[in-house]
């Protein structure tokens, strides 16, 4: 059985990653497709979100599902690669396309494939509160870790902002049910 699984109907924390880690999202045009695909999940095909924070390389998310977590980040996947990519193009940003056309898998790329992110999201199940505040702190303070704000729910693209209750934020979360 692999690893990382996510086989029964828990809340997850899941990394999902750009190829090579690129800094995709260092813009919220950038980053609007990951929200649009997100709160798609949510209404039609049963995720639910309890926490996030999308990162200038990767997105981290304390989630689950109604049904297949793993079908529903898949098409996250593909819908926020081709929306991505499609910017990018329309933006002349022939720099970052090529990186990311490199860092595609040989296979994926030759069927014509678009590459954003790296294959898997990683999801560690979230089995008790202490689990979840445990996760949820370390989600909420990626962005302060990494130096690019002081405070957590100073960075826009957070779950934190709610928490801290703040009046703006680029998506609602969903309660945790322990």
């Amino acid at each position: 059985m692999p690893r990382y699984r996510a086989d029964e109907h828990l809340a997850y924390f899941c990394t999902i990653t750009t190829l090579e880690w690129l800094a995709v999202f260092v813009d919220r045009r950038y980053a609007e497709p990951v929200f649009d695909s997100l709160r798609y999940c949510r209404r039609q095909k049963g995720l639910k979100v309890m926490a996030y924070v999308l990162m200038p390389n990767h997105l981290h998310l304390i989630a689950g599902c109604d049904g297949d977590l793993h079908a529903v980040i898949r098409d996250f996947k593909r819908y926020t690669s081709r929306s991505v990519h499609d910017l990018l193009k329309s933006e002349g940003r022939q720099t970052l396309l090529r990186w990311l056309s490199e860092a595609t898998e040989p296979g994926r790329r030759a069927a014509g494939e678009l590459g954003l992110w790296q294959p898997g999201f990683h999801p560690q199940a979230v089995t008790s509160p202490a689990v979840f505040q445990q996760k949820l702190r370390y989600l909420h303070d990626n962005p302060v870790r990494k130096g690019l704000v002081l405070s957590p729910q100073d960075w826009w693209y957070s779950s934190a902002r709610i928490t801290a209750g703040l009046r703006d934020w680029p998506m609602d979360v969903d309660p945790w049910d322990a």
